[in-house]
């Protein structure tokens, strides 16, 4: 379900086109026209709505009913609690007229966590902004709102020549803007501005007003904006003020009849490579090459001698916050930069203004979002510097860190896999890819990101609980409290571990090599060699062994027990169907436990007898789930919890037995017990029948047609298991 959006913060499609007059008439049915640059982006970002199912889990996860999974940043998987951070602390915050407005945002994360993956959807959910007015011609594209400072200066010239007073040629402009009978001041922020100053709200009153500043701030509020969007007006650039005075020209008319019939024109957002309108990259730099104009523009060389030096035309205002103007400015790895970079982010976040390029002597005003992104450890650096605590006071930091949902990892390996052609099919000439190695390393992922935990031994049960896969404490029955885990956690967790890029050049090598040797096909034993071979090049010792023992143990383990169950469900003609057989039955079962009911009759409009205890406890005597007698009631409970949540997010009555993973793993487990005899035909490869034969190439066309096998890796499987001993047992 998405999330609803007040109509008045949608725009038009058509691009607008009009005078001043007619765009502040416009401004108070379209409000976001001149809403301020981090407004517009959390308005489009909110407008997309929200993943409900996500955000469920999310909650489920960490305990919190805030945390919300947006469908803007859908392809971002496992970093839902960072992006959501952003949201809402960041430009939630803003729109709210919180200090937030003046911040720079800061993401700091290791390497290939998808920090600046982030700023690019950004960037592209800019791109998808309607169109929205500017004052023609203005090279900075900026708020045409901004063009209200004018209202006193143009009076106060005007004044002069005719002899009269600039109350009253205030009172003209605003006459001729036509927006006094479209303003309310019912508001409390409209209210105040008129009982500060003591004035009616009239046309006489507004005009009253000899400051600037307040003016402004009468008429935003009057039109029913935020302050968000009073807060980030400013004088307009110097292009805009010669357009309307004139100083530097010979325009015909008035100043008063240029500022109400000031030409308003409308722009899109274009990224750096489009030609930069709302939308900028500052690359990192070293303090010796690093060159302000870069940041404000520079001198017009070509203009030398031919304009006035103190006319606009004298400048360029082609630097990086001239061109971000309204939208966005990134700071690649912005703590490599200078100092002087610095001071720049502080002025135009704190003042919303940045110095004008030489000859020029002035400011400018400045609405745009600023974005730093960097590694962990220059952000340490530059945090531990003293001299740079006025800076960390501006920064609203966002710890990017890796998923440690395996889940979640799951799907950015699959993701990093797809970008190549070796994800293709196999008869287009692609790799395949054993069913079990993107989820194999993608929990070799988050095991190395994990911290120890002193009330869980064995982070194999850590990473089950953070992936909400209701972990248990084994020997006791215990449900994990992932919240507690979570306290306990540093803020850190996370930020350092395998890196998904590693595991995809580590994927695609096996896979390169595979295509040389012709079967095309990665397997989980190889991946898992492949792995030990890769863990040699790390210099730490201890955390080698550490990886070591997780390849060896606790990926292994899963490995084995997942190819097993896998093996002897291919060799059972009718597996899935049975499984969901003893799902109903134990579902039946269940019911009738919690209700303290009969069971119903299979194949029987009648009642049969009441639950099956022995039946229910073989099933929940998955070695996985643990479950003593005594946790066998609350477990009940949980699973008719969870099954009533699945059939009302699927308006489905028809409940397949994979709807809840722990009961899903357990029923295969318990389908896979009765068939146990089938290990005899897999380890007597000496005296098998003919009949064992054509259950092995049964189970193998099962693998392949069935389980996501190809021919190769179905044939290494079922070796793997002929050679490896006791491998289907404590399935």
């Amino acid at each position: 379900m998405n999330t609803v959006i007040d109509k008045k913060f949608s725009l038009p499609e058509e691009p607008f086109t009009g005078t001043f007059a007619s765009l502040l008439a416009a401004a108070r049915e379209h409000p976001a026209y001149v809403e301020s640059a981090k407004a517009r982006m959390y308005r489009l970002i909110m407008r997309q709505g929200k993943n409900e199912l996500r955000s469920e889990k999310l909650q489920r996860i960490f305990g919190k009913d805030t945390i919300v999974a947006y469908n803007a940043f859908k392809e971002f998987h496992g970093i839902e609690p960072a992006i959501h951070r952003v949201v809402t602390e960041y430009f939630g915050a803003a729109v709210r007229g919180a200090e937030a407005d003046k911040q720079v945002l800061v993401l700091i994360g290791p390497k290939s966590s998808g920090k600046s993956q982030f700023v690019k959807k950004l960037k592209k959910i800019l791109k998808g902004c309607e169109p929205l007015p500017f004052p023609a011609e203005c090279p900075m594209h900026e708020n045409p709102l901004n063009l209200l400072f004018l209202v006193h200066e143009v009076a106060q010239e005007a004044a002069r020549g005719k002899k009269t007073s600039a109350k009253a040629v205030r009172q003209e402009i605003l006459k001729g803007l036509g927006i006094v009978d479209k303003l309310s001041f019912s508001g409390r922020d409209a209210q105040k501005v008129l009982k500060d100053h003591d004035i009616e709200p009239t046309l006489e009153g507004l005009a009253s007003l000899a400051d600037a500043e307040d003016l402004v701030s009468a008429i935003v509020f009057a039109l029913g904006l935020p302050r968000s969007t009073r807060a980030n007006l400013g004088h307009p650039c110097p292009f805009c003020q010669e357009k309307v005075l004139g100083k530097f020209s010979d325009d015909e008319g008035t100043a008063t009849d240029r500022l109400v019939n000031f030409a308003i024109d409308s722009f899109y957002f274009k990224d750096d490579q489009e030609g930069s309108i709302g939308i900028c990259s500052v690359k990192e730099v070293q303090p010796l090459n690093f060159d302000i104009r870069v940041m404000i523009g520079e001198e017009d060389i070509a203009a030398l001698g031919n304009v006035d030096r103190n006319s606009p035309h004298a400048v360029l205002l082609n630097g990086s916050y001239n061109l971000a103007s309204r939208g966005l400015l990134e700071f690649v790895e912005g703590f490599k930069n200078p100092k002087e970079a610095h001071r720049s982010v502080l002025e135009a976040t704190q003042d919303k203004s940045i110095p004008a390029p030489d000859p020029m002597r002035r400011n400018l005003h400045i609405d745009t979002v600023i974005v730093y992104h960097s590694n962990a450890p220059e952000f340490k650096e530059f945090e531990n510097e003293p001299k740079n605590e006025p800076y960390l006071d501006r920064f609203v930091r966002v710890n990017f860190g890796y998923p440690l949902e395996y889940s979640e990892a799951t799907k950015v390996v699959r993701k990093l896999w797809e970008m190549s052609d070796f994800a293709r099919p196999l008869d287009e000439g692609g790799v395949h890819l054993e069913p079990t190695v993107v989820e194999y390393m993608a929990k070799f992922e988050v095991l190395t990101r994990l911290e120890e935990d002193a009330k869980v031994s064995d982070l194999w049960i850590k990473l089950l609980a953070y992936n909400g896969d209701e972990g248990r404490l084994r020997g006791m029955g215990t449900k994990i409290d992932i919240q507690a885990l979570k306290r306990a956690a540093s803020p850190y967790e996370g930020m350092e571990g395998w890196s998904p890029r590693a595991t995809d050049k580590l994927v695609t090598a096996l896979a390169a090599e595979a295509e040389q040797k012709g079967h095309r096909c990665v397997t989980s034993r190889e991946l898992r060699e492949a792995l030990y071979q890769e863990i040699r090049h790390i210099a730490d010792e201890k955390k080698q062994e550490k990886y070591r023992v997780f390849i060896g143990k606790s990926l292994d383990d899963d490995r084995r027990k997942k190819l097993a169950r896998v093996v002897l469900a291919a060799l059972v003609e009718e597996f899935e169907p049975e499984c969901q057989n003893v799902f109903k039955r134990y579902l039946d079962n269940v019911q009738a436990y919690n209700t303290g009911g009969n069971v119903r009759s299979s194949g029987s409009s009648g009642y049969g007898r009441g639950p099956d205890e022995d039946f229910m406890r073989a099933v929940e005597a998955d070695p996985d789930l643990n479950i003593t007698s005594a946790q066998a009631p609350k477990f009940r409970a949980e699973v008719s919890g969870a099954i009533n949540a699945w059939m009302t997010e699927n308006q489905k009555l028809d409940v397949p037995y994979t709807a809840y993973e722990p009961l899903a793993n357990a029923v295969k487990r318990y389908v896979c017990g009765r068939v146990k005899d089938t290990a005899r035909i897999l380890s007597s490869t000496n005296s098998r029948s003919e009949e064992d034969k054509r259950k092995l190439q049964g189970a193998k066309e099962r693998l392949v047609k069935h389980h996501g096998f190809c021919a190769h890796c179905a044939d290494e499987v079922l070796k793997e298991a002929e050679e490896t001993r006791d491998f289907l047992k404590e399935i």
